[in-house]
Parts: structure tokens; C-alpha cells; sequence
């Protein structure tokens, strides 16, 4: 599978979780969709591949998804600590990664990490893989 396919797959996971756990959420996503389709907004200059809220706003999800070419880089310690950012600054936020299965637990720890560093480990994080969640 080409790395645009994985990525796109793990973004697709995070949506069915959104939409199993957080149903009352809406979901915007930066999958391609039909033309004119409203995507997530910038966040500390970073896209995030879903952002899920609810009304009246109490909620916010920010998913992003990593294959194993672009999980510990720094542009993704730079966009998950943005996010991680933003996210502590909610009444309740939530941050999900989706990764490959044999990457889930390196991930958990590198975004373990970007928490302490950006004193963010009351968000609430969520780890999903391509096989099971």
C-alpha cells in the first residue's frame, strides 16, 4: 500500500471512532471529498487531519493520523504539541492518534513525551491502530 493510502486509512479509523464513541460530534476531515466540502481549520499553522465537536461546544477532537515515515519527526512533535496546545485550553479536549499496529506503542510514548514537555497530560489521548483500535 502506498504511504498516501496507509495515512488515509488510519484517518478513515478515526472517523468511524469519532463516530462510534463521540456520535453527537460533527467531523470535519481533510480526506478528499466533494468540492466545496468544509475542512479543518489551521491550529498553531498545522492542519489536522479530523476535528470533531459537538454543540453547544463542550467538546473538541483533534485526530491525526502517522505512518511510520512521518511519526517521530519534528514537524509532528512541532504539529502534535500545537494541537496538544490548543486542546488544553478546552473544557474538554481530546487528541487521537492513529498509527500502524507496530507503531503504537513508540507512539504512545513520543506523544507521552510532547505532554510532559508542553505541560499538557490533562488532555485526554486516545491511541488507535489499523487493526484494532
Amino acid at each position: 500500500m502506498a504511504e498516501s493510502t496507509n495515512h488515509s486509512a488510519l484517518v478513515q479509523t478515526i472517523i468511524r471512532y469519532i463516530g462510534k464513541e463521540h456520535s453527537h460530534c460533527g467531523v470535519l476531515h481533510d480526506l478528499p471529498s466533494a468540492i466545496g466540502s468544509e475542512k479543518p481549520s489551521r491550529i498553531g499553522g498545522f492542519v489536522p487531519d479530523v476535528y470533531a465537536f459537538d454543540a453547544p461546544l463542550t467538546t473538541i477532537i483533534i485526530g491525526e493520523a502517522k505512518t511510520r515515515n512521518d511519526l517521530e519527526t519534528e514537524r509532528s512533535r512541532k504539529q502534535i504539541s500545537a494541537f496538544l496546545s490548543f486542546l488544553g485550553l478546552q473544557a474538554t479536549g481530546i487528541f487521537i492518534l492513529a498509527v500502524p499496529w507496530h507503531l503504537k506503542r513508540s507512539a504512545a510514548a513520543f506523544v507521552e513525551s510532547i505532554r510532559a514537555e508542553t505541560g499538557t497530560t490533562s488532555v485526554k489521548t486516545v491511541m488507535l491502530d489499523d487493526v484494532g483500535m
